[in-house]
């Protein structure tokens, strides 16, 4: 395992692969310069989808805002057989012991109000943002004030929840200060199921959404972003075709502190509006909804944590196995394989003041490039 704390090649990535996990593949990504204008540098960081339907949007509201927070940042590896170690099992000579590497990093010092504090001003931000960069900008007092706004929250997830992902890998999603999370792509996560139902009813979050943006006649804005402190690469768990052994694991981190996210907007004019059960139904084709989302992250080179500490405890180590590279024994009692697991932890200490600014400051620069990039897709 290798530990970095430089500013290293960073995964391109989507935020649904995020919540999927860790990356495992990585390019070099450009360098944010939180000095320069978001006009300048949103080509390097900012890629569109459905870009053509920002035609005419001028009246903006942000309908829903959420920041999701890494605590914990985990990743797996192992060793495996290929088609020359089945061939020798195969013939009786061969007995193989395989081993799994897992590593976690867990953030610690910044508390959850603090991750509050962050959020709120992320959000606030995001609407002066899209103000700077041309759009009128409905209040967000006005659109909180409206019945479908308040029922929209009424059906959503509270804030904050946890989202779990693979190898340990943990999230803390939140919302601005005393509203839940309504995005559908975190309740269809967290709770489909119980949206389905609410969808038969015309009672879902996404349904009063879009009786909110006819009745105020505003094109919807969703923002999401990721505030990640370390990113973590694995080698895989099996060789490519499967044709030859896998006989190392290695997970790789990288310890600096990120924003990835998107913003989508809801168009008024590709809206389509119809009568369900006496009841009135909006929506906008997904592939309608210009969406602007970060190629590459935003990377801070200021320092924000004081140390790493290697927190593995007594049981992991017991349950750790003795190498993580492939051993071979000897071939006495015929073929058989097994596998252990190794598993290390480390704690990030944060510095809780660091933390903070330097995660508004990306929070800004990725809300301003992608402002800055929708603005001139009207054009």
């Amino acid at each position: 395992m290798n530990i970095s704390t430089g500013n290293k090649a960073v995964p391109v990535i989507t935020l649904a692969a995020l919540m999927a996990g860790c990356a495992t593949g990585a390019i070099e990504a450009p360098a944010y310069d939180a000095k320069a204008s978001a006009a300048s540098q949103a080509e390097r960081f900012i890629e569109a989808e459905n870009e053509k339907y920002m035609a005419g949007v001028d009246k903006v509201g942000v309908l829903s805002c959420n920041v999701m927070f890494g605590v914990n940042s985990g990743a797996s590896a192992s060793t495996s057989g290929g088609f020359r170690s089945d061939a020798a099992r195969a013939t009786g000579t061969t007995r193989r012991s395989d081993v799994k590497v897992t590593v976690t990093y867990a953030a610690k010092g910044v508390s959850e109000a603090q991750m509050q504090d962050i959020a709120n001003q992320a959000c606030n931000s995001a609407e002066a943002q899209l103000a700077d960069a041309g759009f009128q900008v409905v209040p967000h007092a006005t659109i909180k004030a409206t019945p479908h706004y308040q029922a929209m929250h009424a059906e959503g997830r509270e804030s904050p929840f946890e989202y779990k992902g693979s190898a340990g890998t943990r999230y803390l999603v939140v919302g601005r200060d005393g509203e839940t999370i309504s995005d559908p792509r975190y309740i269809g996560t967290a709770s489909g199921l119980g949206q389905a139902f609410k969808a038969a009813g015309g009672s879902s979050a996404q349904q009063h959404e879009g009786r909110l943006i006819k009745d105020l006649g505003l094109t919807g804005v969703n923002v999401n972003i990721l505030i990640d402190f370390a990113q973590l690469e694995s080698d895989g768990h099996s060789s490519f075709g499967g044709f030859a052994n896998k006989d190392s694991a290695s997970v790789d981190a990288t310890i600096q502190l990120t924003a990835r996210g998107d913003v989508r907007f809801q168009p008024l004019t590709e809206q389509k509006c119809w009568s369900r059960f006496g009841k009135e139904e909006c929506m906008i084709k997904p592939n309608h909804m210009p969406v602007f989302s970060t190629s590459n992250a935003l990377v801070t080179a200021s320092t924000f944590y004081s140390s790493i500490e290697d927190v593995t405890t007594t049981t992991d180590k017991l349950t750790s196995g003795i190498t993580k590279t492939l051993g071979f024994l000897s071939a006495m009692g015929g073929t058989s394989s097994s596998t252990a697991t190794d598993i290390t932890r480390y704690q990030v200490n944060l510095i809780p003041a660091a933390y903070e600014s330097e995660s508004q400051n990306l929070s800004r620069g990725l809300m301003g490039m992608a402002a800055a990039k929708a603005a001139s897709a009207r054009q």
